[in-house]
C-alpha cells in the first residue's frame, strides 16, 4: 500500500508503507547511525518524533527484545530507503517488529533529499500516512497546524511513576528519570546500588534515598519547557548538597540550574557519529548522540569542558561538585570511546 509524509512546507514524499497502518504527526528528524535501529526507536528522547534514518537499508541483522533501551517504541513513526526482508538473524524482520509495536514505516522515499530538506529548513512538523484516511493535502495543513511535541511535557509521559532499583554494591546513586535508556541504568549498576526515581522527585524525597551522588539522565523535549522549571529549581538546591552528574537532558537542566540558558538547535544531532573535543587534553572523541536543544550563555564559574567540533556547540560543563556531557557515553548505539566517563562516577564519589 502506497503511504506518504506531508511536511508543513508543503512539501509531500510518496513511498510504500510497512509495518502498522495508521496516520500520526511529529517532528521529523533523522539519525545518521548506520546501526543501532532498535536502540534508537525505543530510546525516550525520540518521543513525539518521526525518524529517519539516512543509513540506506536498516533491519539487516533482525529484531530482538535484548536490544530495547526501554519497554516499547518510542517514534511515532519510521521512514527508510530500504527495510531488509531477510536479516541474516533476529526473532523477527523489521516490518513484523514495527507491526507489533503499532508503529507505521514508509519505505522507498529519497532519504537524502528529505535529510537535506531537514538540514536547510530545520526540523519540520509532519504528518504520516499509511492507512489512507488522509489525502496529502490534508497532512499538509494539519502539519501546519499541529503543536510542536516539545510545547508538552514529554519527560512526564517517558518517565518512570515509581521508584525501583538496580545494582547490588557499591556506593548509592540516585538516578532521576527523565527517560532515561537502559544501557545507562547498567553502566550505573555495575559498580554502584541505583534508586531510580520519577522525573519530579522532590528534594525532601531525594534526601531519604540517602545519595552518595545525584545522576540526571538523558530525556526528550525542551529543558527549559515551564513544568520543567520546578526541577530545575530542586536540582539547584541538590547541587549544594551532593555530587551531580548529568547526560544529555541532564546536561542541560545542570546548565539552567547553574544559570546558563538553552535554545533549540536546527536540526540536532543524533547519531553515533559526532566527533568532541576535550577542551583540556584536546583529546577528539567519536560520540553518539540525541538531542534538539543545547547550552549557551554559561555564567562565570562554570567551565565548558568538551566543545563539537561540527558546529562549536557546548557539549560538556563543569561546575563547583558537579559536572556533565551532552553526548551518550553508554553508546547503545554507537562508539564506546566515551564510556571511560562512567569511571568518573565512582572517582566523583571518593573526592
Amino acid at each position: 500500500m502506497q503511504g506518504w509524509i506531508a511536511l508543513e512546507n508543503g512539501s509531500v514524499f510518496f513511498g510504500d508503507s510497512f509495518g502498522y497502518q495508521d496516520t500520526v504527526e511529529g517532528e521529523l528528524v533523522f539519525n545518521t547511525s548506520m546501526t543501532g535501529y532498535q536502540e534508537a526507536l525505543t530510546d525516550p528522547s525520540y518521543a513525539g518524533q518521526i525518524l529517519m534514518f539516512t543509513f540506506p537499508q536498516i533491519g539487516n541483522y533482525g529484531c530482538n527484545m535484548e536490544n530495547y533501551e526501554s519497554n516499547k517504541i518510542q517514534t511515532k513513526a519510521c521512514i527508510v530507503k530500504e527495510w531488509c526482508r531477510f536479516p541474516h538473524q533476529g526473532e523477527e524482520n523489521f516490518d513484523e517488529w514495527l507491526k507489533r509495536e503499532k508503529i507505521p514505516g514508509l519505505e522507498g522515499i529519497d532519504t537524502r533529499e528529505l535529510t537535506i530538506i531537514t538540514r536547510e529548513s530545520g526540523t519540520l512538523r509532519a504528518i504520516l500516512c499509511t492507512d489512507g484516511k488522509l489525502t496529502p493535502e490534508q497532512g499538509v495543513e494539519k502539519a501546519k497546524e499541529m503543536k510542536w511535541p516539545s510545547d508538552s511535557n514529554l519527560v512526564a509521559e517517558v518517565s518512570t511513576t515509581k521508584v525501583y532499583k538496580e545494582g547490588k554494591k557499591g556506593p548509592n546513586v540516585t538516578l532521576f528519570d527523565w527517560g532515561v535508556k537502559k544501557s545507562i541504568v547498567t553502566n550505573l549498576a555495575k559498580n554502584n546500588k541505583v534508586t531510580v526515581v520519577p522525573w519530579n522527585y522532590s528534594v525532601q524525597d531525594i534526601r531519604k534515598t540517602k545519595p552518595d551522588l545525584i545522576f540526571m539522565s538523558n530525556g526528550p523535549g525542551d529543558p527549559d519547557h515551564p513544568e520543567m522549571k520546578p526541577v530545575v529549581e530542586n536540582i539547584s538546591m541538590l547541587i549544594k548538597e551532593f555530587p551531580t552528574i548529568g547526560i544529555c537532558l541532564g546536561h542541560q537542566i545542570l546548565g539552567l540550574a547553574l544559570g546558563g540558558e538553552t535554545y533549540k538547535l536546527k536540526y540536532g544531532h543524533r547519531g553515533g557519529n559526532q566527533p568532541v573535543k576535550h577542551l583540556r587534553t584536546e583529546n577528539v572523541y567519536i560520540t553518539s548522540q540525541n538531542h534538539g536543544f543545547a547550552l549557551h550563555n554559561l555564567p562565570k564559574g562554570v567551565r565548558e569542558t568538551f566543545v563539537n567540533l561540527n558546529d562549536g556547540t557546548c557539549e560538556g560543563i563543569s561546575g563547583k561538585n558537579c559536572w556533565s556531557v551532552q553526548f551518550h557515553p553508554e553508546a547503545a548505539p554507537g562508539p564506546m570511546d566515551a564510556n571511560v566517563l562512567f569511571e568518573k562516577v565512582g572517582e566523583m564519589i571518593n573526592e
